[in-house]
């Protein structure tokens, strides 16, 4: 869809088009990283960069909107008082229409290429957003597609239908091609992982039973497609691996030749499997990891994958940011493992512990979430260069809307030491840090770049522009604050997703000495 010229971010800077290329070896400071846009690109609602891909020379990425409003949903919701974000008891009184916006880093510019539209509520009579979010991009080209397209992966509200896959040739027009056979309550899906010529995908949300519900899908199945346009979607795996306790695959990557698929398992931790994909779906699946790599529910889902230096690269979480609700899981923080071709493992981040593969310890000498129990999920990782990268979600910032009496110990004792401007200034924003070998560690922020509203990292892309990373930020557009002993509601010019850009700095041409 095209959209008035308005609907744009930035514009002619002579100083982006002079930024040079990223060095291969892609190591990046804080002071490398400037800001793209903010605020939720103008506006504060956005609140996630939920999904991003590189297509055709430029940046996409595809919002969530509303997010802390529509927390209010869940079941069970937090219990949380004041509410963070200013914002009415029916969240459909919000303009939660999703949005794409593209940058062109040439001219340092972003447009919206798509919003969505408004449908009739299936139960209200009013007009909701056909979709709120949009979860997952990809680049793909199936025998239908006459080039390479832009796949997007949408989250619907309660009141519309399930969320389709959005379709783009040219990254200005989106079409709907036909969703997998799930049912009605499914109301988001996540990745959209290529693997040996076909698109995969599972449900990770629903409302079954009239409860809003994330990390929990209708059924346990990958669905995957050659062929995204004609609607065909086939089986890929038995239902939960045939464990009823996953209730759903979170996440899915691609490594030595095999799809991996990671499952969210709030009884007993989280299982890894993986498939070399031959002969077609159904696929022959082999079991990596179980028990949450026996650390338990503590490990209750795989969050993040990625390829680096000849392993695979694993990142654990628990279901709501570090504390399942539902379960009475946590408050724990994350992991970041690593898996060899040989299935063989190690813990690089994370709680030593002995297991029946034998003991394992921290390579690193980090324990969970880097030393932080406010890193509740490795959220994303990327590598880029001869660096890997991986980005936290802290819970930090939610300190000062949580009942007291509810905080962990640990959390007790650091607030009497530091006191909740320091926790919430300091450690409110997400984490990043890389490593180049996977055991040494290097931090690049701990403060969500000088934000504490972005409370995690939801998106890397890495190009020959640079490194860039989404942040997730729900506290806009007017933020709680505590003045004088009462709260009220004020205006939040650094509330909503924010996009960074991480190119290294141009370093001055040493001089000659004078003679």
């Amino acid at each position: 869809m095209n959209l008035p010229a308005n609907d744009v971010i930035g514009g002619l800077n002579p100083a982006a088009r002079r930024r040079p290329t990223a060095p291969e070896n892609g190591r990046l400071d804080e002071a490398d990283f400037r800001l793209t846009c903010e605020s939720g690109f103008g506006d504060g609602w956005n609140s996630y960069a939920h999904s991003m891909a590189w297509f055709e020379g430029r940046l996409y990425v595809g919002t969530t909107r509303a997010t802390m409003p529509g927390m209010k949903l869940l079941h069970p919701p937090p219990d949380i008082s004041p509410w963070p974000v200013e914002s009415p008891d029916n969240v459909y009184d919000i303009d939660r229409r999703v949005q794409i916006w593209r940058y062109t880093p040439e001219i340092d510019h972003w447009e919206m290429m798509f919003r969505a539209p408004e449908v009739p509520g299936r139960t209200i009579k009013r007009l909701v957003p056909r979709y709120v979010g949009m979860r997952g991009m990809t680049v793909f080209q199936g025998p239908s597609d006459a080039k390479p397209c832009l796949y997007v992966s949408t989250w619907a509200p309660v009141q519309a239908e399930p969320p389709d896959i959005l379709r783009s040739e040219d990254g200005v027009n989106f079409t709907i091609v036909k969703r997998p056979p799930w049912d009605t309550s499914v109301r988001s899906f996540r990745t959209l992982q290529v693997f040996k010529g076909r698109v995969h995908t599972t449900p990770t949300g629903s409302n079954v039973g009239g409860k809003a519900q994330e990390c929990v899908g209708s059924e346990a199945i990958i669905y995957c497609s050659d062929d995204l346009p004609t609607g065909i979607w086939k089986a890929s795996n038995p239902e939960s691996f045939g464990n009823p306790q996953n209730l759903t695959v979170f996440e899915m990557g691609v490594f030595n030749g095999h799809l991996y698929a990671g499952t969210v398992n709030p009884y007993t931790g989280f299982e890894l499997w993986k498939t070399n994909g031959d002969g077609g779906p159904p696929y022959k699946w082999t079991k990596v990891l179980q028990h949450g790599a026996w650390r338990g529910p503590y490990n209750e889902l795989v969050v993040s994958l990625c390829e680096f230096k000849g392993a695979l690269i694993v990142g654990t979480g628990i279901v709501n940011g570090g504390y399942h609700r539902a379960f009475k899981i946590g408050p724990g923080a994350a992991e970041i493992l690593r898996v060899w071709p040989d299935d063989s493992w190690e813990i690089l981040v994370g709680q030593s512990r002995v297991t029946p593969d034998g003991a394992k310890v921290s390579l690193s000498g980090y324990t969970a979430g880097f030393d932080n129990l406010f890193n509740g999920y490795i959220w994303r990782m990327c590598t880029h260069g001869e660096y890997l990268y991986a980005g936290t979600f802290s819970w930090a910032n939610s300190l000062p809307f949580m009942p007291s009496q509810k905080w962990p110990v640990d959390v007790v004792k650091m607030m009497n030491t530091w006191g909740m401007e320091h926790l919430t200034r300091n450690y409110g924003g997400f984490g990043l840090w890389r490593t180049h070998d996977g055991v040494r560690w290097e931090c690049v922020t701990r403060s969500g770049f000088g934000n504490k509203f972005n409370w995690g990292v939801r998106n890397f892309a890495s190009t020959e522009h640079g490194l860039f990373v989404g942040t997730a930020n729900p506290f806009g557009p007017r933020v709680a604050v505590q003045e004088g002993g009462e709260w009220k509601y004020i205006d939040n010019n650094r509330g909503g997703c924010e996009v960074f850009l991480g190119v290294p700095a141009v370093k001055p041409a040493t001089e000659t000495p004078a003679r």
